[in-house]
């Protein structure tokens, strides 16, 4: 009796667990992440029916129905968020439209597109929602109908404007479109995210993480922001601020492709490549990537996990999408020799970029000084060559000066003289100063060439990029390297300083003023004589450009 009333008390002592829907919420993100839908589906479903009013949890519970392709159910909760439980949920609407898109019911999708554009006061979606029409009209074999029709219309057309440039390599460009857009409308947060973005890309972090800050203030959960504030943390190497972030993504299911890609290429830049390859798989399962970068960015993930067989599918697939590229050539042959076990074990555990070009290092040749033309028209080569300079090895770096020293437009300037101001690296500081000096000057002197030429005897004309030639000419780009260097500035801060160089009949007098003056102010023991006998040309013509030059601070450098 004694025993069986102790076990009754002991039973007695045991309290059931009530989970709240919150419990269930979590339970079923964690198990989303993982792929594992059936129990992400059952977890949902609890935290409906614990709490069947909100709508957060029934979006939820639509976006893993969608996620299956279970979308005239997925579709079913969202009428019922949007028609009945929080009709304020505007953004419900473009879940809807995506349904219908992929369900191919095009009409219904351009419906609820163009009713989330017209009842949305908010952003967020416009961009996302203008291409799933231009999507919708293209699959309906109708032309786009304007759906604009607010004043945000300009904007959005200049933010087109602004990405076209972004993706043609042309940041600085971008920036300017950008900047005057986030000046027009400070809560515009795409403009916000792709300005934060070119920052970054240009080198200037201060004013991207200046961006990033604005863009949170407006939109705390702004998934792109998030994102762009981790990779920055991680380039700042502010570890203590990164953990706690990259947890909290970790723990995001995106249910939009466009946020599932940012946050997968996101976690590959981190180093999260497990996370990443997870966000890759469940992202192709839904919609097949369209460009093939996304596919590199995904065989990226898996050659980092180990999973080489899928790295290489991936990478055939990209190869096919774009087959001129050579970028999946180049990484197919590597994949290929890991799984053979014949790669280099250096050049194996050495970590691909998530960036879609090839590795830069050094720079093909093609790409010194033989192809301007083709280098100043290929978005791609541009791009890799901006990121090249802010991130690459120092001698890939002195080769992207150079390079765009060649290229020599607008927005290559640009871009040097940012880098010239930003980095901390007064060698590749100094470079990039040189290369603007000679573009300025070369700007400077066929200007005063097409003002003066008709004023000048036919026996003065004398270009100044005949000087430079012989400068390039007279020292060696190895063994005089110093020298030649220090020529081409000094030569390029005279031009700045004269309105009218002194003309002389032999432009390698000037080189071999420069080396005499070189020569003294390093401390040689050097004649005029000896340096005009060893150009060939007169000692009284060497002394013209030497006084010439005095004007010039030889010891500034």
């Amino acid at each position: 009796m004694n025993s069986r009333s102790k076990k009754e008390t002991k039973k007695a002592a045991v309290l059931p667990y009530m989970c709240e829907a919150g419990f269930f919420v979590d339970r079923g993100m964690r198990f989303l992440h993982r792929s594992d839908y059936d129990r992400a589906l059952r977890c949902f479903r609890r935290a409906v029916e614990l709490e069947p009013s909100n709508p957060e949890n029934l979006c939820h519970l639509a976006g893993v129905l969608a996620e299956t392709g279970q979308f005239e159910s997925s579709n079913e909760l969202l009428f019922q968020v949007v028609n009945e439980i929080a009709p304020e949920k505007s953004e419900v609407l473009f879940y809807l439209a995506n349904n219908f898109a992929n369900m191919e019911q095009y009409e219904k999708a351009e419906e609820m597109a163009l009713r989330y554009l017209q009842e949305s006061d908010q952003v967020e979606y416009q961009e996302e929602a203008h291409d799933l029409l231009e999507y919708i009209y293209f699959e309906m074999g109708v032309s786009p109908r304007r759906y604009f029709g607010t004043p945000l219309e300009s904007l959005y057309i200049k933010h087109d404007a602004a990405r076209k440039s972004l993706e043609e390599g042309k940041f600085f460009e971008a920036i300017r479109t950008l900047e005057e857009i986030v000046e027009e409308k400070p809560d515009f947060i795409p403009a916000c995210n792709n300005l934060a973005l070119a920052y970054y890309y240009t080198g200037s972090i201060d004013k991207a993480m200046s961006m990033i800050d604005q863009t949170l203030e407006y939109e705390p959960g702004n998934l792109h922001a998030l994102c762009n504030l981790a990779i920055l943390l991680a380039h700042c190497n502010r570890m203590t601020e990164l953990f706690p972030l990259l947890d909290d993504l970790k723990k995001v299911v995106p249910f939009h492709p466009e946020y599932a890609y940012k946050l997968a290429t996101t976690m590959g830049v981190l180093g999260q490549h497990e996370e990443a390859y997870h966000l890759f798989v469940r992202l192709f399962r839904r919609s097949f990537p369209q460009e093939a970068s996304a596919l590199h960015f995904a065989a990226i993930s898996a050659y980092s996990t180990n999973r080489i067989q899928q790295a290489i599918r991936w990478w055939q697939k990209a190869k096919q999408m774009d087959p001129t590229a050579g970028i999946a050539d180049y990484y197919l042959q590597l994949a290929q020799e890991r799984l053979l076990g014949k790669h280099d074990e250096e050049k194996g555990r050495k970590p691909i970029p998530y960036y879609y070009h090839q590795p830069m290092e050094p720079l093909p040749e093609e790409m010194k000084w033989n192809s301007v033309e083709e280098v100043k028209d290929d978005s791609m080569i541009r791009s890799s060559l901006l990121w090249a300079l802010q991130y690459g090895k120092e001698e890939v770096q002195e080769m992207v000066i150079q390079t765009l020293g060649m290229i020599g437009d607008e927005e290559a300037r640009s871009t040097l003289e940012s880098f010239s101001e930003t980095t901390n690296n007064a060698k590749l500081k100094q470079k990039a100063r040189i290369a603007l000096k000679q573009l300025k000057a070369k700007h400077a002197s066929d200007n005063a060439a097409n003002e003066t030429k008709a004023d000048l005897p036919a026996q003065a004309d004398i270009s100044n990029d005949e000087v430079s030639a012989s400068i390039k000419a007279s020292f060696s780009a190895d063994v005089d390297k110093p020298l030649r260097e220090w020529a081409l500035m000094r030569w390029a801060e005279y031009l700045e300083k004269t309105a009218h160089p002194l003309h002389v009949r032999k432009p390698v007098a000037w080189a071999a003023a420069l080396e005499y003056l070189y020569q003294k102010s390093n401390g040689q023991k050097v004649t005029q004589a000896a340096v005009a006998q060893k150009f060939d040309t007169s000692t009284a013509t060497l002394a013209k450009c030497v006084k010439e030059l005095s004007m010039l601070d030889l010891n500034l450098f």
